[in-house]
């Protein structure tokens, strides 16, 4: 179902690079690309908002709680300092939590660096929360922020393609350029939407099944290289 989902997105993607042109559609991509650009860079702004919401950050460190995931190796290093735990033991400790990506890793790094310091916080326990709910408002604010701008970038593009000239087109090898670029931005947006599936995975674990057993969807989650680059504070 997942894979079908997939090649249905991307099926549409190629038809619309066939039918708007090469130029067209390389334009469509850099507005995409760029969409994503400027939500990467202002995801934290959005989310620091959030933060500030004493009320809702606190409602999220609740629903989001991490200490499920420490209890899986010991219910004891919940309130251990990390600074008493060695690389070792925190891989140990990450791998048994088999949390989803990126989780995993947005985990390891800030407790390796005690970027909650500042904060006065410094047990694992709430390293665990504090990483699980700021990667899902960075998340969040960054797919947010892509719609929007992908949204507002589009209605000028579309305005300009309806202008009195139009948007040219190649003469030669408009088709397979087109369509292959066409192919490349459903690449793309399928990344973006992936980036929801962490966010799915930690409020129902079970769904987990799905990607497993989905081909593609495996690997739009598991390489998704767009999800490697979400802030994780």
């Amino acid at each position: 179902m997942v894979d079908l989902v997939i090649l249905l997105i991307l099926a549409i993607a190629l038809l619309a690079g066939y039918y708007r042109g090469v130029i067209y559609s390389a334009i469509n991509l850099g507005v995409s690309i760029l969409s994503f650009v400027m939500a990467l860079l202002l995801c934290t702004t959005l989310s620091g908002v959030v933060q500030k919401r004493q009320s809702l950050y606190e409602m999220m460190l609740y629903y989001f709680e991490g200490y499920e995931y420490i209890n899986e190796t010991s219910v004891e290093l919940v309130h251990v300092s990390v600074s008493q735990i060695g690389e070792k033991e925190l891989a140990v400790v990450v791998k048994n939590a088999d949390m989803p990506s990126p989780f995993d890793s947005a985990i390891t790094g800030n407790v390796k660096k005690q970027v909650y310091e500042s904060r006065g916080i410094y047990s694992l326990g709430d390293y665990f929360n504090q990483t699980i709910v700021d990667t899902v408002l960075n998340i969040i604010s960054l797919l947010l922020l892509f719609l929007i701008f992908r949204l507002l970038f589009g209605f000028v593009l579309r305005l300009i393609d309806f202008g009195a000239a139009g948007l040219p087109r190649l003469k030669q090898f408009d088709v397979p350029l087109a369509c292959g670029i066409g192919l490349l931005h459903g690449v793309l947006l399928v990344s973006v939407l992936f980036m929801l599936v962490p966010l799915m995975l930690v409020v129902v674990p079970r769904l987990s099944k799905f990607i497993d057993g989905s081909l593609l969807g495996g690997f739009f989650y598991r390489g998704n290289v767009l999800l490697r680059m979400v802030p994780t504070v």
